[in-house]
């Protein structure tokens, strides 16, 4: 099982992509602040 997480980052929004094993799994957007990004991101992808 391989996960990827793809990040789109402007100043004040960044959009995430989370695949696994080639297929998406979760896709949104939150603020860019490296806080919330990291909470998103261990939320979505274990």
């Amino acid at each position: 099982m391989k996960q990827y997480i793809g990040l789109d980052v402007s100043i004040k929004e960044t959009a995430i992509s989370i695949r696994q094993d080639g297929k998406r799994i979760w896709r949104g957007k939150c603020a860019s602040d490296p806080q919330l990004l990291a909470a998103v991101i261990r939320k979505r992808a274990p």
